[in-house]
């Protein structure tokens, strides 16, 4: 349910386009490409033979064709008909200030396919974490849910400013992804001779992988009791007197995540709105288990929603959902 919710707002939001991914029962074909795609990619790299990867190849350039047919056709729509000022159309229409260039057709393509597989994964997986720790919390989610009622009140329909003071809901989400960083490790190149860490010798053009879980439990920098959820470790206070550099869910560097912010948004609106219309109940019988499918993703994960009941004031009630809403969550990247 996730990745189909973040999928859709990334394409309608960027892009005008609707995948209709809520009404079907199985993936849409262009994430099924994408995830093709992708694990071709992770096997060329760890198969010391790569052309034992015929069948595999030619699967892979067939996925890289869809992929890139999807995208095609969505740009023709787009230059058929005009669009509203979205990152697509600032993609066609910028023009280069001191050469007149714009961007190739190709290039357009490329980018809109990184923004599409890259603009909804991880967010995806980072909201299923999160909802997994405020199933399983239910201070922290009570807590959560006073705010959006405080903050939000009886609107509708929240405005950019009011999802972005929900800064509790947004310390859930930065713990959430401090404990299951949804891209779990970044590298470094050595630019010259050095020694890491004053023991480690490096020569000039080696690589080092930080595993991002380890940074984010480190006690040195989070203290004993690092494995355990606490949105208060985001507090403006502890987070000043941290280490720079022990909190990296996005990656570092110029190379660190182009969409950060626009996701960190969408994940604070979306609990937002959860928390204002459901209570979670968690699956007594689930054990949080994570599993890598392009990014890090509970795996299983089950819940089941009481929708709450706001009455005059943003005071609520929660009564028993019907029976097609207390129906399980369907399974984090499904």
């Amino acid at each position: 349910d996730m990745t189909k919710l973040t999928l859709e707002t990334i394409a309608r939001t960027g892009f005008g386009h609707d995948f209709g991914s809520f009404e079907r029962s199985r993936p849409h074909p262009f994430i099924t490409a994408m995830v093709g795609t992708l694990t071709y990619a992770q096997r060329l790299n760890s198969v010391p033979f790569p052309g034992l990867l015929r069948r595999a190849a030619r699967r892979n350039a067939a996925d890289i064709a869809f992929l890139n047919r999807t995208v095609d056709d969505l740009v023709r729509a787009r230059r058929t008909a005009g669009g509203d000022g979205d990152l697509l159309d600032r993609m066609l229409e910028t023009v280069h200030p001191e050469t007149g260039e714009r961007l190739s057709h190709e290039n357009v393509r490329r980018q809109v396919i990184t923004f599409l597989v890259a603009g909804h994964e991880t967010t995806s997986g980072a909201l299923s974490f999160a909802l997994h720790y405020l199933s399983r919390h239910p201070e922290v989610a009570a807590r959560a849910r006073a705010e959006v009622d405080r903050v939000w009140g009886e609107t509708p329909t929240p405005g950019y400013d009011q999802v972005a003071k929900l800064r509790y809901v947004r310390r859930v989400l930065d713990e959430s992804l401090r404990l299951w960083p949804t891209a779990p490790a970044f590298a470094r190149e050595a630019v010259q001779d050095t020694v890491l860490a004053g023991q480690h010798p490096m020569r000039r053009g080696a690589w080092t992988l930080v595993l991002t879980p380890m940074l984010h439990r480190d006690p040195t920098a989070w203290g004993a009791d690092a494995e355990h959820f606490d949105p208060d470790r985001f507090d403006p206070k502890a987070v000043r007197s941290r280490p720079a550099h022990t909190f990296k869910p996005f990656g570092t560097g110029a190379r660190a995540c182009i969409g950060r912010q626009f996701a960190l948004h969408e994940a604070t609106l979306v609990l937002g709105l959860l928390l204002r219309r459901y209570a979670f109940v968690p699956d007594p019988g689930y054990r949080l288990r994570v599993t890598e499918r392009l990014t890090l993703m509970p795996d299983g994960l089950r819940l089941h929603l009481d929708r709450r009941t706001v009455t005059a004031g943003a005071t609520a009630t929660v009564e028993e959902a019907p029976s097609e809403l207390r129906c399980p969550v369907h399974r984090a990247g499904d």
